[in-house]
């Protein structure tokens, strides 16, 4: 018959079920290695290019036997202190933007198996340079985390 079968991309289908999971674990730990980034004199531009070929390295080892989209959803994005959201300087776009012992970094970055996407973030503050846990934070630092 000339009627194409309808794909069911709802979360009864287990498939997809499967892509949102994977790009979930993938969007994780991408998170995880961003964080582990986020040192005294770095440079915000060097850690979302490194959020992005963390996820195009982890998403290019799924699904190799099937043709499937997938990807960035959403490029990393490092914004820091006063500024909200969605920073993320383009390669060779030279930024001023270099990251300092006590700076409240928020991470941002989303992927996506075959147009199934999961989005992660989370907000750190920048640790002294050989130390393991920030200074404490101030009164408006405490309340920006909490809030």
């Amino acid at each position: 018959s000339g009627e194409e079968e309808e794909v069911i991309t709802d979360l009864s289908n287990s498939d997809v079920v499967a892509k949102y999971r994977l790009s979930a674990q993938i969007a994780n730990q991408a998170l995880a290695g961003v964080m582990t980034q986020c040192q005294p004199g770095k440079p915000v531009v060097d850690i979302c290019i490194f959020g992005d070929a963390v996820i195009e390295g982890l998403v290019n080892k799924s699904f190799k036997s099937k043709k499937v989209e997938k990807g960035i959803a959403f490029p990393t994005c490092i914004s820091v202190n006063e500024c909200v959201c969605h920073f993320s300087p383009l390669r060779g776009e030279s930024s001023s933007v270099v990251l300092k012992a006590g700076d409240m970094v928020k991470i941002d970055l989303g992927v996506h198996v075959d147009g199934f996407i999961a989005v992660a973030a989370h907000t750190i503050v920048v640790a002294e340079e050989g130390s393991a846990a920030p200074a404490p934070l101030s009164e408006a630092q405490a309340d920006v985390m909490v809030a």
